[in-house]
């Protein structure tokens, strides 16, 4: 991946647009790494409620995975607002 990435950054003249694979790569980036930094989060407070709502009150088992989910779907909702930011401002040339 760093390869690729290098070798598009190489190719590309400062002054010029960014042409459509070097967009997709960057969008794939800013996709990968929300998904990375809130899937973490996502863990951390799904072992939290583990050992405070399933192991400390018996709730079920389902109630683990919800703050894992809602992380992810708040990455995909943050990951949308900068790629919106990157296609509209960013790489024009």
């Amino acid at each position: 991946m760093e390869s690729i990435i290098r070798g598009l950054l190489a190719q590309q003249d400062p002054n010029s647009r960014h042409t459509l694979l070097t967009r997709l790569v960057v969008s794939v980036i800013i996709l990968f790494a929300n998904a990375v930094l809130y899937g973490f989060y996502g863990v951390v407070a799904a072992i939290i409620t583990y050992l405070f709502g399933v192991a400390w009150l018996g709730m079920p088992l389902f109630w683990m995975f919800v703050p894992f989910y809602c992380m992810l779907l708040y990455s995909v909702w943050h990951s949308i607002e900068m790629l919106l930011d990157y296609w509209r401002n960013y790489g024009h040339g």
